[in-house]
């Protein structure tokens, strides 16, 4: 089974329910209907179903798109993507998995 890993910091709001996708640096394919494994430290948290993928620029994501991945602000998310991929900019392509978690672990 295909997996998605993610920061520890991230599980609850996703089992939660308020993180409801990822923003990945790059080109990523994700296929829409796959069903994958949410990972943490590459330990299973959770199963769910990719639901839609975008593939847009850093300058195009927005405030809409911070929020569906748990986060306040567009400059919220870019802060993270910074933290998490070191140098991110405007014209970097980044992949927006869209996801529905199907059961916890």
């Amino acid at each position: 089974m295909d997996r998605i890993n993610f920061d520890a910091e991230f599980v609850q709001s996703i089992v939660e329910g308020r993180k409801v996708t990822t923003v990945r640096k790059g080109i990523k394919s994700y296929p829409v209907g796959k069903v994958v494994e949410l990972t943490v430290n590459y330990k299973p948290f959770a199963r769910a179903k990719v639901t839609k993928v975008v593939v847009k620029r850093v300058k195009e994501l927005t405030d809409e798109d911070a929020v569906k991945d748990g986060f306040e602000s567009r400059e919220q998310l870019i802060r993270a993507l910074k933290k998490i991929y070191g140098d991110v900019n405007e014209n970097d392509f980044v992949t927006v998995v869209h996801f529905e978690v199907l059961e916890t672990y």
